[in-house]
């Protein structure tokens, strides 16, 4: 997996943020800057609490048992950072999502399912920061329908109330110790 170093930075370009990981390798950021606040007007270096935040989704995604290919892993992983870093708040939208009897994150993921839907289908999320009674999200599903007029694509912010959260358990092998 990709490890932070001391050699990443981010910047705006071209109406884009990106950071920079070195060896001319450059990662986009996929959101609108009309999302963003606190954009770099020069090179920002990737910080310690960006680095924390990174390796910490990092061992918790990896103990989740979420089926990632490494490149996507990174994704998720820089894109997380990225939302946490720069995103703009977004408003809660609980309504398009369905109470849950049994509720909450397991290792930063959740599911979430839309109140319209009688099909059931669920989109995946990673919560990225969590205030009390309400978390912020990005889905990491391909895409979700929340509503008949309404579909988020991958890596969308969402903010829920923690009722609407399915924790995300997936079939983890056991390893017993001697």
């Amino acid at each position: 997996m990709l490890l932070p170093n001391t050699n990443w930075f981010w910047y705006s370009h071209d109406n884009e943020l990106r950071l920079d990981l070195g060896d001319t390798l450059t990662f986009v950021v996929p959101f609108a800057l009309k999302n963003l606040i606190n954009l770099p007007s020069e090179k920002q270096l990737f910080s310690l609490e960006d680095t924390e935040h990174y390796v910490a989704l990092a061992e918790n995604l990896d103990s989740s048992g979420v089926t990632l290919t490494e490149g996507q892993l990174v994704q998720v992983l820089l894109n997380a950072t990225a939302a946490l870093k720069f995103h703009k708040p977004v408003c809660m939208k609980s309504w398009l999502y369905k109470s849950q009897a049994t509720n909450g994150v397991h290792c930063q993921l959740a599911m979430l399912e839309a109140a319209h839907d009688d099909s059931a289908a669920l989109g995946q999320v990673v919560v990225i920061e969590q205030d009390g009674t309400s978390a912020t999200c990005m889905l990491i599903s391909d895409e979700f329908a929340v509503s008949h007029n309404k579909t988020l694509s991958q890596f969308d912010i969402i903010k829920v109330m923690n009722d609407r959260l399915i924790p995300y358990l997936a079939d983890i092998p056991v390893y017993k110790r001697a």
